[in-house]
């Protein structure tokens, strides 16, 4: 039984608080009319928006298993040899995990700008990437 069960059924299983009004029959308005099934299931639609949020969720998590994490030494390092590229005509070979295959890949272009506080490096061809996600950069 995992977590959710228990607490669930921690909290939900005590119904003595109700056994004055539990065996009393429905009592339908007498102001208003009943509500159409339709109208009711409507109440709960704003939740129909987080529907198949969890298997999203898992996917990017599936992704993200394959990408190693540098250590803060490793990533300084990096970060030092993107700030001496930047602006020169070097072309730097870019080894970095791309977050929308779930591989690493490698790519080749010069350095623009390096923005550490937004944590983005920017090349003159290819697209930004995070700095988090670069492995190796080489000359």
């Amino acid at each position: 039984m995992d977590e959710k069960e228990i607490i669930e059924r921690e909290l939900f299983s005590d119904t003595s608080r109700y056994n004055d009004i539990i065996d009393r029959p429905y009592q339908q308005s007498k102001d208003h009319l009943p509500m159409l099934q339709s109208d009711r299931a409507g109440q709960f639609s704003p939740f129909a928006a987080l529907t198949g949020f969890g298997s999203l969720i898992q996917k990017k998590a599936e992704i993200y298993a394959r990408k190693k994490y540098l250590s803060a030494s490793k990533e300084r390092q990096i970060l030092i040899k993107l700030n001496s590229l930047a602006g020169t005509r070097k072309t730097a070979i870019i080894n970095y995990f791309n977050d929308e295959t779930g591989y690493y890949e490698e790519f080749s272009d010069q350095v623009s700008v390096v923005k550490p506080e937004r944590g983005r490096i920017f090349f003159n061809h290819c697209p930004s990437i995070p700095i988090a996600n670069i492995r190796e950069v080489r000359e």
